[in-house]
C-alpha cells in the first residue's frame, strides 16, 4: 500500500471497513439490490475505483475475475493550489475559463498518474485495465467532467440536469482510452456520489438498524437510515478546521500537529512524518480543545480562560491556538451536529445503531475527546468505526455493470434535506454550540 505523495503516511488506524467489506462476489441482494451475480462484468482484466476527494485522490486496483484488491493508492488533489476548499475553487472556476479548464485537467491528469503507478507497481499494463469509476462530491464531479460549476455558487446550490456518464475513457482523456469510464452524478446539492460509495459500502439499504455515516472533509456529507429509507445532507467543516480559518491551520500533512496531550503546563504532541511542527490539523485541534476543556482552560461556552494565544508547540515560530481558534471550531462542530440532530428527527427516531466516520479529517480522531466537545452523537466507541476511505471502498462496489444497474434501487431510497430551509436547524445549532 502506498503512502500520500509528497504529503503524510497513512495512518496506522487505516484498515477497510469490517463489516460492510466484501468481495463483489460476495455481496447479497435482499434489501440493497446489489446483485451477487457479477455477471459479465467480471470476465477478466483489471477495475480502478477512484475516489476524488478535495483534498486527497484515493485509487484501488482491483482484479475483476475474482473481486481482489491488489494496492490502494493516496496522492493529494493538485488543484488545492486554487484554493483549499470547494467554495473558492468553485468561485475562481465559474468566474474564470481558464481555472475551470485548469482545474478539469489536474483532477484527469492525477487519475491518469495513479492508475500508471498502481499497473507498473502490480506489473501489469495499463491496457489492462477494463473499467475505471470515480466518485466525488458535486464539485470533483463538475471539474471531472468539466460542465459549469456554476450552479454549486449560488442557491439551490444544485447541478440540475446532472447524469450518471459512462462510456469510453477517452472521451475525457482518462487512460487506458478503451476502458469503461463511469462517473455517478451527485445525489443532489453538495451531497455528491462519494456519500453514496459511503452508503454502499456500510450496506445502509439493506440494514434493519438505523445507521449514521459522517464523512468529514472540507465539506461534511452526512447520511442517516435504513432499509427503510436513507436521509442525506451536507454542511461546511473543513475550513474551520484546517485552513485559512485558523491561525495554524494545516490538513494532515507534513508538519501537522495530528495528537496531542497536556501535560501540566506544557503540551505533548505528534506531528504528521515525524518533523517540525508547522501547524494543526483538525484531529489535533480536537485534541487540543477537548484538554484545555478538561483542565478548566475552557469554559462551556468556549471562553478561553487564560491568556492567550496558547502556545501549543515551541520555537522560532510557535504553533499557538487563539480565541477565535476555539470559536471557529465550535461553529463547524455544531452545525454538523446540528446537521445530524435534524436528519435524526426528520427520521422520526434518536435511536442509532453504529456510526461511521470518514474521510481524512477522521484518520487521527480521538473519539474519547470528540465525545468530550459533543461533536456527534453519543454512541459508545464499540459502535463507532472510523475508516479514513470509505468512499473510495464503496466505489468499488461500483465495478461491474449489475452493480451499476442496482444503484436505482439505492437511489430510491435516498431523500436529501436541505438545512438552511429546516426550522429545527438554527435551534439546534445554538444549543450544540457548547463543549
Amino acid at each position: 500500500m502506498h503512502g500520500v505523495l509528497g504529503s503524510c503516511r497513512l495512518p496506522a488506524s487505516h484498515r477497510d471497513y469490517q463489516r460492510g467489506w466484501f468481495p463483489l462476489s460476495e455481496a447479497s441482494s435482499d434489501q440493497n439490490g446489489i446483485s451477487a451475480d457479477p455477471t459479465a462484468a467480471n470476465n477478466g482484466g483489471y477495475g480502478v475505483a477512484i475516489d476524488v476527494g478535495t483534498s486527497s485522490i484515493w485509487s484501488r486496483l482491483v482484479r475483476l475475475e475474482d473481486d481482489q484488491v491488489l494496492d490502494t493508492l493516496v496522492v493529494a488533489n493538485p488543484q488545492q493550489q486554487h484554493g483549499a476548499d470547494i467554495t473558492s475553487r468553485l468561485g475562481s472556476a465559474a468566474s474564470d475559463a481558464g481555472i475551470r479548464a485548469a482545474l478539469h485537467a489536474e483532477v484527469i491528469d492525477t487519475m491518469n498518474t495513479s492508475i500508471g503507478r498502481l499497473c507498473a507497481d502490480a506489473g501489469i499494463a495499463v491496457g489492462e485495465v477494463k473499467e475505471i469509476v470515480a466518485v466525488g462530491n458535486s464539485a470533483m464531479y463538475a471539474f471531472m467532467l468539466d460542465v459549469d460549476p456554476a450552479p454549486l455558487c449560488g442557491t439551490p446550490f444544485n447541478l440540475k440536469g446532472a447524469e450518471d456518464y459512462f462510456g469510453p475513457a477517452k472521451a475525457f482523456g482518462v487512460n487506458p482510452p478503451e476502458a469503461r469510464l463511469f462517473i455517478p452524478k451527485p445525489i443532489f446539492g453538495f451531497v455528491g456520489a462519494d456519500a453514496l460509495a459511503d452508503i454502499l459500502l456500510v450496506d445502509m439499504a439493506g440494514s434493519s438498524e438505523i445507521e449514521l455515516i459522517v464523512d468529514v472533509g472540507t465539506n461534511c456529507e452526512m447520511a442517516l437510515g435504513n432499509r427503510d429509507k436513507i436521509l442525506v445532507a451536507s454542511s461546511p467543516a473543513g475550513p474551520a478546521y484546517e485552513d485559512s480559518h485558523m491561525s495554524f491551520g494545516l490538513s494532515a500533512t507534513e508538519g501537522a500537529i495530528y495528537q496531542a496531550r497536556l501535560d501540566g503546563e506544557r503540551f505533548e504532541y505528534s506531528v504528521v512524518g515525524d518533523g517540525e511542527p508547522k501547524g494543526i490539523c483538525g484531529s489535533g485541534l480536537i485534541d487540543i480543545i477537548a484538554e484545555m476543556r478538561a483542565s478548566g482552560w475552557v469554559d462551556e461556552g468556549g471562553r478561553l480562560l487564560r491568556e492567550g494565544p496558547i502556545v501549543i508547540a515551541a520555537g522560532d515560530n510557535p504553533v499557538t491556538v487563539s480565541q477565535h481558534d476555539i470559536r471557529s471550531f465550535q461553529l463547524v462542530k455544531a452545525s454538523v451536529h446540528a446537521a445530524i440532530s435534524v436528519l435524526q428527527k426528520k427520521f422520526g427516531s434518536d435511536e442509532l445503531g453504529r456510526m461511521l466516520i470518514t474521510g481524512t479529517f477522521g484518520s487521527y480522531i480521538n473519539l474519547d475527546n470528540a465525545r468530550v466537545l459533543k461533536m456527534f452523537p453519543d454512541l459508545p466507541n464499540e459502535r463507532i468505526e472510523v475508516v479514513v476511505d470509505a468512499a473510495c471502498q464503496g466505489a468499488v462496489l461500483m465495478l461491474g455493470e449489475a452493480h451499476r444497474r442496482s444503484l436505482d434501487g439505492v437511489h430510491a431510497k435516498i431523500r436529501h434535506v436541505a438545512l438552511p430551509l429546516n426550522k429545527n436547524f438554527q435551534d439546534e445549532f445554538i444549543r450544540l454550540m457548547a463543549i
